[in-house]
């Protein structure tokens, strides 16, 4: 306990004696007490201040209004931090917060609110950090953010082995869009066209997952899983290497060059919504209702066999998909 002293009659012998009470605490998701030992004046009664003593208590009760709401930890904190390898200071103004916020959450004495909490806790994507460097740390020349950016970088690219090649896709076209940029609805139909084309093409599918017909086209979930909360926003742009071979990198290119470069993203949604794959998994739904059916591969392949088959495309004559998107949309 450190030098205190009683502000009603000035006492600061430091003889106090120590009274057990009980402090409540109610809040938005959490309602609890603790019980808690102060010290009080023996000569008046009074409540003496001791910074160490309420510091102690106030731990106490950030941990237990934690627990309660879900609300992140110190220790999850402190992981991302790590995982990122930045001071905190410096994660606390990329996340668009004063620096000595994120100290005090890992220090225990103060406990974010719902939404930072889910704030820090959605980092753990490095798609939505790498967003939020781009929207708060204006100095592209600050050598702390160019570090920063390698960082997630590389984690973004680690994940890929981990999720699949479905995500060296989804970070080639991150690595190679206009100055525009690609939103996740754009991003989705990408997905399902180079699926399309690389198995007519190349005669094998570039990866494995399957598609669902949502209302808004063709949606592979994982990636909705993570790219959801950027809902109609530019998606982050990428500095990484890709691992894809030469001929899967044709077919990325191919469908950038005669999907992504010509259309918007809502008459790419139009041209799956057209399709048959799409169309006949839906059936008979309304536009607006719900439905996680899958595109069968099967239903792709036989649709898109007869797309080359009648329009004459193969690798050597790729031009004439402008034809067949051409027809499709001015019918």
């Amino acid at each position: 306990m450190g030098k205190s002293r009683c502000f009603e009659c000035g006492n600061n012998s430091g003889n106090w004696v120590y009274y057990k009470s009980r402090r409540e605490y109610k809040g938005e998701g959490y309602c609890f007490e603790l019980d808690v030992e102060t010290p009080y004046c023996e000569k008046c009664g009074s409540p003496i201040y001791d910074k160490e003593i309420e510091q102690e208590i106030r731990e106490k009760a950030n941990a237990l209004i934690r627990e309660q709401t879900s609300i992140i930890s110190k220790e999850e904190i402190l992981e991302l931090v790590d995982y990122y390898g930045v001071s905190q200071k410096y994660l606390s103004k990329v996340l668009g917060w004063g620096e000595i916020t994120l100290p005090r959450y890992i220090k225990g004495s103060y406990s974010p609110n719902m939404e930072n909490s889910n704030k820090l806790k959605s980092i753990k994507n490095p798609y939505i950090l790498l967003n939020l460097m781009e929207k708060n740390i204006e100095d592209n020349e600050d050598p702390l953010r160019e570090k920063l950016f390698r960082n997630v970088n590389q984690r973004i690219s680690s994940r890929e082995e981990v999720k699949g090649k479905i995500y060296k896709v989804v970070d080639w076209f991150l690595n190679n869009t206009s100055e525009e940029g690609i939103t996740h609805l754009a991003l989705q139909k990408m997905l399902y066209f180079v699926q399309a084309w690389s198995y007519v093409l190349n005669r094998e599918w570039m990866f494995p997952e399957d598609c669902e017909a949502w209302r808004h086209g063709a949606v592979y979930r994982t990636v909705y899983d993570d790219f959801k909360s950027f809902k109609y926003s530019q998606l982050p742009r990428l500095r990484t290497d890709t691992t894809l071979s030469q001929e899967e990198i044709r077919i990325l290119k191919f469908v950038k060059e005669n999907y992504l470069d010509i259309y918007s993203a809502k008459t790419l949604e139009k041209i799956c919504h057209l399709e048959d794959p799409f169309k006949n998994t839906r059936g008979n739904l309304e536009e607006s209702a719900h439905s996680e059916s899958i595109i069968s591969k099967d239903s792709i392949a036989k649709y898109y066999e007869k797309i080359v088959e009648k329009y004459d495309i193969d690798n050597n004559n790729l031009n004439n998909v402008r034809n067949y998107l051409n027809d499709l949309l001015f019918a």
